[in-house]
């Protein structure tokens, strides 16, 4: 007999935390979330999600007095109003190897769901494109990063068999570190930065960097990330609490921010120590010992993580990702760097993938999110999702007209000869003799 109960107070939240950690207690690949962080976003009252923005309600699949399940339900109202849609996404979902179970908690996610007059229910996603996603399909015999969620093989079949069905994937890739930096992509990194009047940053310390480029970087996340599978601006309250998060784990060395003559972010890489078997050995909890393994990871590393990485829009394809690429492996050797692993990148997204292959990569991982329609209507997926997205942005304050003649002057002030001139506002880049 299975019973679905809805999480409504600190203890069963505290159950529903737990259940990963007792699912996966003995194998040896699974990195569990930070236990605290996932108790604060979970809860209502203490949550920087939930609110105006997302609402979630989790629930607990029990069998004989045992918990067996456990799913979450997210509505995210950014997502919504942002593709103009009614959405509700899985989360955290877990189960045992038992198709009764998962049917039991995934209806109740299904039925919360068209209570809330959503039409379609996809995932797993989490809050925002930074929390844990897609469902693992592949590479079950792999460590899972930090950054990333582990799941047993059976996970997809009993999703697959309940109606849900492909909507996109994401691919992860290990590359061995060369021994020495590649100087070729040293020269072009050097040609781009002259001929694009940009240079990286001088970081002093983690508490600089965010003092005075914080809302420069995460404004450049929003833009650059904007159009892809699943995103949503990052409000006031999620960014401050992502720094507070991750600060700890931040290395100056690993970062290459890259801005403008007027010192303007136009693009950044972000590379994290990889700590997953000190989270790991501390078993997902900080306190009152578990921070020691964990500090040891990012102290001592061999192996890092590439988190993010992010160039203005209208300057992609120019070159800037070969600066960032070259400025961070550089300093890989001096580090002590043998290994890297990257974060999921969207089936189709080539020009990402396409910055790994000199490296060799091998494809160590492959995830999914599904979906499935609520109303019975049969779903349309030929058009990507986020592609026509409507860009929530703050108002410049200019008209178009104002803006297009603001660009046309900056072109010609920065253009030396009427040749180049002509040329800059013909392909909106410099020209060199």
């Amino acid at each position: 007999m299975y019973k679905v109960v809805p999480v409504t107070n600190k203890k069963l939240l505290r159950k529903f935390v737990n259940f990963p950690l007792k699912l996966y207690k003995k194998n040896p690949f699974y990195v569990p979330a930070l236990y605290d962080d996932e108790l604060k976003a979970l809860d209502p009252n203490r949550s920087v999600h939930q609110g105006e923005d997302a609402t979630a309600q989790c629930f607990l699949c029990y069998k004989d007095g045992e918990i067996v399940a456990r799913a979450c339900g997210i509505i995210s109202n950014l997502y919504n109003e942002k593709n103009n849609a009614k959405r509700i996404r899985i989360s955290r979902f877990d189960t045992i190897n038992d198709l009764e179970a998962a049917r039991a908690v995934l209806t109740a996610v299904e039925d919360w769901g068209r209570e809330k007059g959503m039409e379609i229910i996809h995932g797993p996603l989490g809050f925002n494109d930074l929390e844990r996603e897609g469902m693992l399909v592949e590479g079950f015999d792999k460590m899972s990063t930090f950054e990333t969620n582990y799941n047993y093989s059976y996970y997809h079949e009993l999703i697959e068999k309940l109606g849900y069905i492909k909507e996109v994937d994401w691919l992860e890739f290990q590359i061995n570190v060369p021994d020495h930096a590649d100087e070729r992509n040293a020269r072009i990194a050097n040609v781009v930065s002259r001929r694009m009047r940009i240079h990286e940053l001088e970081i002093k310390s983690i508490s600089w960097l965010v003092k005075n480029y914080y809302d420069q970087i995460f404004d450049l996340l929003d833009e650059a990330y904007g159009v892809l599978y699943g995103t949503i601006p990052f409000t006031q309250r999620v960014r401050d609490s992502l720094i507070s998060q991750f600060k700890l784990v931040l290395n100056k060395d690993l970062i290459s921010v890259l801005v403008d003559e007027n010192d303007k972010v136009v693009g950044f890489g972000l590379v994290f120590p990889s700590i997953a078997r000190g989270v790991q050995k501390a078993k997902g909890r900080l306190f009152p010992f578990g921070w020691m393994p964990v500090l040891n990871s990012i102290k001592k590393y061999d192996t890092v993580d590439f988190a993010l990485i992010g160039v203005r829009r209208d300057l992609q394809d120019k070159g800037l990702t070969s600066i960032i690429f070259n400025n961070v492996l550089t300093r890989f050797g001096k580090l002590g760097v043998k290994m890297a692993e990257t974060n999921p990148q969207l089936e189709e997204n080539e020009k990402v993938q396409q910055l790994f292959t000199q490296y060799n990569p091998t494809q160590v991982r492959r995830r999914r999110s599904y979906v499935k329609s609520l109303t019975g209507k049969e779903l349309a997926l030929d058009k990507p999702i986020n592609k026509n997205a409507r860009k929530l942005k703050k108002p410049t304050g200019e008209s178009a007209e104002a803006q297009k003649k603001k660009h046309k002057l900056s072109i010609h002030k920065n253009a030396t000869t009427p040749r180049k001139r002509k040329a800059q506002e013909k392909f909106n880049k410099p020209l060199t003799d």
